[in-house]
C-alpha cells in the first residue's frame, strides 16, 4: 500500500449504493484516475488488517462505477468496464467472503471459467480468457457488485451462511497454494547476479514483418553461460546456502543447466558432480569442465543420465540438483517476466520453450499474477512430446525416447511437480517439427543476426508456426540458449 495515499471507508451491507447498478465508464476519466490510488490502497489496507482480499469492485469503496482494482500478488490491476463474454456451462458450489459482509461466509454457486474482456488504464481493450476456477469465482464475485449484487443473494443449501471464524476450513482449503512463492521471486530479482539480469529487449522489425505481427524478442543468452539458466541456479544456490545446505552437491544436464550450476558453485566456492548422457553436446561438456565441475559421461540420453547422477548423490550422501524440482530454480527464472513487463507492455501472447518446467512455470505464474489477459504457451519438439501430452491429461506420460535436434527441451519423463506448477498456468502448449526449429534459427540470423541453438529457437520456432494464430497481435518469446555444435551452425547457414 502506497503510504501517502488514504484508504477509502468501506461501505457494508444495507447501504443502498451496493444495490444498485455501477455506471460505465467513459475512458479516460480524469476523475476515476485520480481515485484509482485510494482504490488500490483500500484494498491493500483491507489485505493488511484481515489476511486476504484480492480483488474489490469500486463500489464497495462509494465510487458507483464499473471498475475492479485487484492484486494478486505482483501488482495492483486495474479493470475498467469489464464484462463476461463467455461462461462454462460447469458450476461449483464454494464458501465465499466479502469485504461488504463482514464476518459472514456463503455458499454460493460460481461457473467453473469465464472469459472478461475491460479496459486496462493506458486505454487498451484486454481479453482475459478462461480463467482458472479460483480467479473465475473471484470475478463473478466482484461483477455481482458491479450489478448491485450481494453474495448473500447467491447462496444455496441449507444453512447457506456461516460465520468468518470458520474461513481457514470451509475457505482456505478449497484455494491451491501455489509451491512457486511470487514473494521469492521479487526477491529474486534483486539478488540474483547482474550478469544475468536485464538482457536486452526489442521488437524486432525485421522479425515482425516476417512473422505478420509484432514481436518482441529478450535475447537471454548475453551472459557468461549463453543461456537463462544462470538465473534460477544462483538463486537456488544463494537460498540454499542461505539455509546452510552442505551436502555435497550433484545434478544431471544436458548442457545448459550443468553450466549455470557450475558457474554458480564456482562462484560460491562448491564443488559439483554433473552427469551427461554420452550423446550430450560436446561444447556444452568441455564449458562445464571449463567452469571446474566434475563431468561424467553415461546414459544414452537425458533421462538415463539423471538415473546415474540420482544413484550417486545416494551413494555419497549428496543432494541431488533436479532442474525443474526444486522451486527457487522457477523463482529464479520468473526474473525474465518481471523485465519482460517493466516497460508496461500488453502482450497478447508470450512463447517460450517447454522443457522440463521451470523456465515456463516461473515466467507464467508471474505473468498470471502481473498481466493475466496475456496467454502463456510452451512449445515442445514433436520428436520429444511427453510434457505437452502429460500436460493435457494431467498425468505424467513418459515417452521412450526423445528424438530432436533441441537437446534442451528432449525430456522423455516429466518431473510430477513441474508437471503441477503448470495446471492452470499455461493456456496451450504448441508443438513444432525439427525443421520449424531450424526455420526458427535461420529466421534469427536472417532478420536479426543472432545464433541460436536449436532449444534455444524454440519459442521462436511456435510462433513461426502458428503465426496466424496472432496475425496482427503483439507477442513477445525468449530466445534463451547460444551455445551452438558445428552442425547447428551449418544448419543455420544452410539455405532453406
Amino acid at each position: 500500500m502506497n503510504p501517502h495515499v488514504e484508504p477509502l471507508p468501506l461501505l457494508t451491507q444495507g447501504h443502498p449504493l451496493l444495490e444498485q447498478p455501477s455506471r460505465p465508464v467513459t475512458w479516460p476519466d480524469a476523475e476515476l484516475a485520480a481515485r484509482l490510488p485510494a482504490l488500490h490502497a483500500t484494498l491493500a489496507d483491507f489485505r493488511a488488517r484481515h489476511g486476504f482480499g484480492r480483488a474489490m469492485s469500486a463500489v464497495q469503496a462509494g465510487i458507483a462505477k464499473r471498475v475492479i482494482v485487484m492484486n494478486l500478488g505482483a501488482g495492483p490491476l486495474t479493470l475498467i468496464n469489464p464484462q463476461i463474454t463467455w461462461r462454462s456451462e460447469q458450476t461449483f458450489l464454494l464458501w465465499d467472503d466479502c469485504l461488504s459482509l463482514p464476518g459472514t461466509l456463503a455458499r454460493v454457486r460460481r461457473h467453473c471459467s469465464i472469459s472478461v474482456r475491460y479496459t486496462d488504464e493506458a486505454g487498451r481493450t484486454r481479453l482475459w480468457q478462461h480463467l482458472p476456477d479460483d480467479l473465475s469465482e473471484l470475478l463473478q464475485h466482484e461483477m455481482d457488485h458491479l450489478d448491485g449484487v450481494l453474495m448473500d443473494r447467491r447462496t444455496e443449501g441449507d444453512d447457506p451462511l456461516r460465520p468468518l471464524s470458520e474461513r481457514a476450513a470451509l475457505v482456505d482449503t478449497q484455494r491451491r497454494v501455489h509451491r512457486l512463492s511470487l514473494e521469492r521471486m521479487a526477491r529474486a530479482a534483486a539478488s540474483i547476479p547482474p550478469e544475468f539480469l536485464d538482457s536486452p529487449q526489442y521488437d524486432c522489425e525485421p522479425l515482425s514483418q516476417a512473422l505478420g505481427l509484432s514481436l518482441t524478442i529478450k535475447l537471454d543468452f548475453t551472459n557468461p553461460i549463453r543461456s537463462f539458466k544462470g538465473r534460477g541456479a544462483s538463486f537456488l544456490l544463494a537460498e540454499w546456502l542461505r539455509r546452510g545446505e552442505q551436502r555435497p552437491l550433484v545434478c544431471a544436464s544436458a548442457g545448459n543447466w550443468g553450466q549455470a550450476m557450475a558457474y554458480a558453485c564456482r562462484a560460491t566456492g562448491r564443488p559439483l558432480v554433473i552427469y551427461a548422457s554420452v550423446n550430450a553436446n560436446p561444447l556444452k561438456v568441455e564449458r562445464m569442465k571449463g567452469l571446474g565441475a566434475t563431468v561424467i559421461a553415461q546414459g544414452h540420453d537425458f533421462d538415463a543420465a539423471k538415473d546415474a547422477a540420482r544413484e550417486h548423490a545416494a551413494r555419497v550422501g549428496g543432494v541431488m540438483v533436479e532442474d525443474g524440482l526444486e522451486p527457487e530454480i522457477s523463482e529464479g527464472h520468473a526474473t525474465l517476466a518481471i523485465e519482460l513487463l517493466s516497460r508496461g507492455d500488453a502482450f497478447d501472447a508470450i512463447v517460450l520453450p517447454l522443457g522440463n518446467g521451470a523456465l515456463l512455470a516461473g515466467v507464467a505464474r508471474w505473468i498470471k499474477a502481473a498481466s493475466p489477459a496475456t496467454q502463456v504457451l510452451g512449445v515442445c519438439a514433436e520428436g520429444a512430446p511427453s510434457m505437452e501430452r502429460s500436460w493435457r491429461q494431467k498425468q505424467v506420460l513418459r515417452t521412450e525416447t526423445a528424438d530432436t535436434i533441441a537437446d534442451g527441451i528432449a525430456v522423455r519423463e516429466p518431473i510430477p511437480e513441474a508437471l503441477d506448477d503448470l495446471q492452470g498456468l499455461l493456456d496451450d502448449v504448441l508443438l513444432v517439427s525439427d525443421e520449424q526449429i531450424r526455420q526458427a534459427m535461420r529466421l534469427a540470423h536472417r532478420h536479426a543476426g543472432l545464433l541460436l541453438e536449436p532449444a534455444g529457437a524454440a519459442g521462436l520456432a511456435g510462433v513461426w508456426a502458428h503465426r496466424a494464430r496472432w496475425a496482427g497481435g503483439r507477442v513477445a518469446t525468449v530466445l534463451c540458449g547460444s551455445n551452438l555444435t558445428a552442425d547447428h551452425l551449418q544448419d543455420i547457414l544452410r539455405s532453406p
